[in-house]
């Protein structure tokens, strides 16, 4: 399996921190043999330059392969960054528009994002905890509406070349199914969910039917998440076997590029 999306560092408010070789051999327990990881504590730094240098750093012996995501603020960085995280070893990017507080459809975004596009995956990343549990000292600036989204996704789908590279992770399931009805076109969901547990396991029959088997991939979300919620959501599903096998490992290959 593939991990497609998981995270080491510090989540400030919930004194939650983790190293990236015990997310990697906590991940590899549970069966994976490569993941997807980005660096959480870039998230909370305007400019992530250097936490993406200190984690592209990182090299622990694990069994489970970890190939890296640079956190990435199209409203702040500009092209050339994008080039050095490249040269880094880096294989995509995730962005987040509710950390940073941008719009999707501002002119730089939008253009440093497509610029991102060819040099790697792109994740748009949706990560909000119940605001009831929510430090109080800490409010996001943005939300991401589904509006801007769609039209985001399309602008961006026009610029790119060759194959559309985005993933949109841990949005909820109910803001997916809205968002195909403004949006049709080819994009990468996951179903790690917005919500400490995720969806239930038969939300991704339905999120089959409206995305396709092979644009699923399966994101843990760990450390933030349990593991084991998004495995145990895709193997008790009822879609096919063979589908199960793309969403578990042969999407999320072909969609960063991972030999799996």
């Amino acid at each position: 399996m593939i991990d497609a999306l998981c995270m080491s560092g510090a989540y400030p408010f919930r004194h939650l921190s983790m190293s990236t070789g015990t997310v990697a051999s906590k991940l590899a327990s549970e069966g994976f043999r490569h993941c997807v990881m980005f660096n959480l504590t870039a998230l909370f730094h305007r400019d992530p330059w250097w936490a993406n240098v200190e984690f592209a750093e990182e090299d622990p012996n694990v069994s489970c392969s970890i190939h890296k995501l640079a956190v990435f603020n199209p409203d702040y960085e500009d092209k050339l960054r994008i080039r050095e995280y490249s040269r880094m070893g880096y294989i995509g990017f995730v962005t987040s528009p509710i950390y940073h507080g941008y719009r999707l459809m501002k002119r730089n975004v939008i253009s440093n994002l497509t610029e991102a596009l060819n040099h790697g995956a792109v994740v748009i990343l949706n990560l909000l905890e119940d605001l009831r549990q929510m430090h109080r000292a800490y409010a996001f600036r943005y939300r991401i509406m589904l509006g801007e989204l769609s039209d985001a996704l399309r602008d961006l789908a026009n610029k790119g070349n060759g194959e559309f590279r985005v993933l949109l992770s841990h949005f909820s399931y109910n803001d997916l199914v809205s968002l195909r009805s403004l949006y049709n076109g080819d994009v990468y969901v996951d179903f790690a969910s917005s919500q400490v547990l995720g969806a239930p396991y038969n939300h991704i029959e339905e999120l089959v039917k409206l995305y396709g088997a092979s644009r699923l991939v399966l994101s843990t979300g760990f450390m933030m998440k349990y593991p084991k919620s998004s495995i145990l959501k895709l193997q008790l599903s009822k879609v096919q076997d063979k589908d199960k096998e793309a969403i578990s490992l042969i999407n999320a290959s072909r969609l960063y590029g991972v030999k799996s």
